[in-house]
């Protein structure tokens, strides 16, 4: 396999990413730290009160860029229940994020983890990488990559289960 999945941690071929996506930090019923220890730049949201996605991404990643159109749509639909997204970003390059979210335009929140504090605290080993968060503020669901309808079809049970608790 040529393809090779490149980030500011490491450059490996992707048939590794399958050994090193459960060496995940945040593991289901983990609670998370405040954001503010995080340093993140941008719109930051409250993990507490609300169903909450969490979702690493960056302006290079082809399947990131998949998967910003669905995610959205999850947003539109259940934000009035009580579900939130904070993408987070770990572009080294603050221009090449905002070119992204200009062609992207979504309304959930976007942050920036220009320190890469809260990536390293997640331990991301692959892009995108995202969490589902309860109202609590406990992980309850980990994802890694974007598996087109079949995410979609996870992300909204999984939202759904979570807003009826």
């Amino acid at each position: 396999m040529k393809m090779l999945l490149r980030n500011k941690f490491t450059l490996m071929p992707l048939v590794l990413l399958a050994f090193a996506v459960n060496a995940n930090a945040w593991e289901p019923d983990t609670k998370l730290p405040p954001l503010d220890e995080f340093s993140l730049e941008g719109e930051v949201v409250p993990l507490e009160g609300k169903v909450t996605l969490v979702d690493f991404w960056a302006s290079w990643c082809a399947p990131c860029k998949a998967a910003f159109p669905e995610m959205e749509k999850l947003y539109q639909e259940y934000k009035d229940a009580g579900f939130q997204i904070l993408a987070v970003s770990v572009d080294q390059n603050a221009k090449q994020m905002d070119r992204f979210l200009a062609k992207q335009k979504p309304s959930f929140s976007i942050a920036h983890d220009a320190k890469e504090l809260m990536a390293k605290s997640a331990d991301i080993q692959a892009m995108p990488s995202s969490y589902l968060i309860d109202q609590n503020g406990v992980v309850r669901f980990a994802h890694t990559g974007w598996h087109g309808k079949k995410s979609v079809e996870s992300l909204t049970q999984q939202i759904q289960t979570l807003l009826n608790e």
